[in-house]
Order: structure tokens, then C-alpha cells, then sequence
């Protein structure tokens, strides 16, 4: 079994207040969405008119390679993007206003990746045996719903997100009127690279 970042950066978003994500795709404040890579022709990017600001995507394609600590590591890749809408401006506006609105929206991406980290050092703590304060342990029972009992593979993988290393920035140039800052996050997973009978056909 994988481990599903995005599932745990989903329940996140239901509860962080900047992003109040609605998982129902049948309404207006959906403001999580699992995609490909962002760029001018994706067609995520294409459909940026209809989304909610701010909001938050998961990048589902694979990045992984062999550990060169050990052929049973396997590193991954994980991708985060932040987005902030920027205010359309008028003809009364100046140069330097539009330019305060759109530094201020790339701050706030900065400040909701710095939120998502602190929220991922939490659980790692607490899937490693330590007691988070008071307040941590508030927000991450709010979000299970009570403490937190994790499967064996996300607990492996929780543990394995190298969030030390972690690193951010925001893209040059808007896109579609919107400011994206995308966030890496490396993860070691350990898997014993087997043969597993049960998924051949052995019958013939």
C-alpha cells in the first residue's frame, strides 16, 4: 500500500480556515484539487476562473527514484502548490498598488506553506511517539476527529517525510491572473523490492 499525502493535505484543508475546502465537487468553495503539473496549457490552469482564492493543489504525478543510502529506500518527491488570486485592478490604480497587491499575495502563499509544514512536523512528532503541546493536539484531534490512529503505511510514511528540507517559491510570472507558489517535499519510503506471487497469473 502507498502512502496518500494528499488524502491527510485534503482533511487539512477542510480545517484550515484560509482555505475552508468543501470536498463536495457539486460546491462553489472546493478550494482542494489533486492535478498534474501547473503551467499556462494545463487545463486546471485553463479553468482558474471558476476556482475559489485562495486555494491549494496536489501534483499526483510520480517522482521517485532508488535511495542511494540503500536499494530498499525509495525517495519520493511530493509537490504542493498554493495559489492566491490577485485583485483585478482599475484604470485608477497605480503601478505601485498593483505591485503591493501582488506582493501581498505571494506572502500569503508563503504564509499557508509555512502553516502546512508546521501542521506535517506535528503528526511526524506524534507518529514518533512525542506528546505535541496542548494546542497542536487541539487542531489534530479537531481534524481526525479524536486522536489520530494511522495504518501502517501512512505511519511509514509520515515518518519518512523529510520536512527539514523542504523548500518553496513562488513562479515568476502569474498565472491566469493568479499567483502559485509550489512546495517540494521529499520522503524516504521503505519497501523490500519483491517478487509478490499473488499479483501473476500462475495458473498456465
Amino acid at each position: 500500500m502507498n502512502f496518500r499525502l494528499d488524502n491527510i493535505l485534503e482533511q487539512w484543508a477542510q480545517a484550515y480556515v484560509p482555505l475552508s475546502h468543501d470536498p463536495d465537487p457539486l460546491k462553489k468553495h472546493r478550494t482542494f484539487y489533486r492535478v498534474g503539473m501547473i503551467d499556462q496549457n494545463s487545463e486546471f490552469v485553463r479553468n482558474f476562473q471558476t476556482c475559489a482564492s485562495p486555494a491549494m493543489a496536489y501534483a499526483t504525478h510520480i517522482d521517485a527514484e532508488m535511495s542511494k543510502q540503500s536499494p530498499k529506500i525509495i525517495s519520493y518527491r511530493h509537490i504542493v502548490y498554493f495559489m492566491v488570486k490577485q485583485a483585478t485592478g482599475s484604470l485608477s490604480k497605480t503601478l505601485a498598488t498593483d505591485e503591493e497587491g501582488a506582493a501581498d499575495a505571494r506572502f500569503q502563499t508563503d504564509d499557508m506553506v509555512q502553516d502546512l509544514l508546521a501542521y506535517l512536523f506535528t503528526l511526524r512528532s506524534l507518529v514518533g511517539g512525542k506528546r505535541p503541546s496542548a494546542d497542536q493536539m487541539q487542531v489534530v484531534e479537531h481534524i481526525f476527529q479524536g486522536t489520530p490512529q494511522f495504518d501502517p503505511a501512512t505511519r511509514n510514511g509520515i515518518n519518512g517525510l523529510r520536512l527539514e528540507e523542504a523548500h518553496w517559491g513562488t513562479l515568476p510570472v502569474m498565472l491566469a491572473g493568479w499567483h502559485v507558489c509550489g512546495l517540494t517535499i521529499e520522503q524516504l519510503q521503505s519497501r523490500d523490492l519483491c517478487i509478490v506471487p499473488s499479483r501473476y497469473r500462475l495458473d498456465g
